[in-house]
């Protein structure tokens, strides 16, 4: 009995360890704990600084180089900018399951692809390119690799360019790739209920296997909808993962998924319980008001203002987005047909 009744202690604790076993795992000295998980005041501190070194970069460049008519449109606005990601981070979610990638590719590919973006301006890469690679490398660090080719050839899409991109995109990382999913950490929620529940720990109705599995992929789309914001780089994954979990329970009107929320609240001595409830109704916030794909048509309105921008700061893209070996340098006299066409290649409806 005291062997059976460890085992199960153990795994209830196992779907918790994303943030709070040292032992368990090594999350809490990982490079995304440490490294990746940030107040949003230094995600928007962040974007604010790439955004501007990209706008002062082409200013620059167009003082140097070849004249063009007029001061030129403005570049995108912030909330422009914000649609135009999330576009992105949705396709990277399609583009996966179209490829019949596992769900922890997906998670390390959008979140690669966020962190890529915090600290060098959309303004400067070819966002389909970074797109692609993002996927690529999630491949190879998950150990499910797909080559560039099969990706250029599904997508309509140069492989050298994704090669060409592969470096820019790990330097922009800084070499730092370790991802925990939150779709894992669904699934770890899932387990420890089920193993309560036949431990006689939860005072609710049995629920059948069929109906957890509903359950999971309800919470698995909410999971979606959060990759979709800013949530994967303020919250730990186990917190992500249980925002799903608990808002899949609601939906469905399972007793069984609050009570084990309240457990795993319970778990937490004051002020943790606390701080974990209000973590949990701050993302579901965050789901509910953010977690939308945007609309096609506004997207492709802010995709013809970029171009128009790019077309007017032929510099604009950083060296190393998939277009050869051309630097800033390198680009400071293209003329201004040469940047149109490059801009026209460049359509996120590609």
């Amino acid at each position: 009995g005291a062997v059976a009744g460890g085992e199960w202690k153990g795994a209830r604790r196992r779907a918790w360890w994303w943030e709070h076993s040292d032992t368990m795992s090594c999350y809490p000295a990982s490079t995304q704990k440490r490294f990746w998980i940030l107040t949003r005041e230094d995600i928007e501190s962040r974007r604010s600084e790439a955004r501007s070194r990209a706008i002062e970069s082409a200013r620059d460049a167009r003082a140097g180089g070849e004249p063009l008519p007029g001061d030129g449109p403005d570049p995108l606005t912030d909330e422009e900018e914000t649609l135009l990601r999330r576009y992105y981070e949705a396709k990277i979610l399609k583009v996966c399951a179209a490829f019949s990638l596992p769900s922890k590719v997906q998670a390390t590919a959008v979140t690669l692809f966020k962190r890529f973006l915090m600290g060098t301006s959309l303004l400067q890469h070819n966002l389909k390119v970074m797109m692609l690679t993002s996927i690529y490398v999630a491949c190879k660090v998950e150990e499910n690799y797909v080559s560039a080719e099969e990706f250029g050839k599904g997508m309509h899409e140069d492989a050298s360019r994704v090669l060409n991109a592969e470096l820019t995109l790990l330097s922009g990382l800084q070499f730092q790739l370790v991802t925990y999913s939150p779709y894992r950490a669904v699934h770890g929620f899932r387990c420890d209920l089920e193993e309560m529940m036949e431990a006689n720990e939860l005072d609710a109705p049995a629920v059948s296997r069929e109906k957890l599995d509903e359950c999971v992929g309800c919470a698995r789309r909410t999971v979606d909808k959060l990759m979709l914001t800013d949530a994967p780089l303020i919250y730990a994954p186990g917190k992500l993962g249980l925002t799903a979990f608990r808002a899949a329970g609601r939906e469905l009107k399972i007793e069984a998924v609050q009570k084990y929320v309240e457990s795993v609240q319970a778990r937490e001595e004051a002020p943790e319980s606390g701080a974990l409830l209000g973590s949990l109704n701050a993302l579901d916030t965050m789901a509910r008001v953010g977690g939308e794909e945007p609309k096609e048509e506004v997207v492709r309105h802010i995709d013809k203002k970029l171009k128009a921008w790019r077309t007017s700061n032929p510099v604009a893209k950083a060296a190393g987005d998939g277009d050869g070996k051309e630097g800033r340098e390198g680009k400071r006299h293209k003329s201004a047909s040469k940047a149109t066409r490059d801009a026209e290649e460049e359509s996120a409806f590609d």
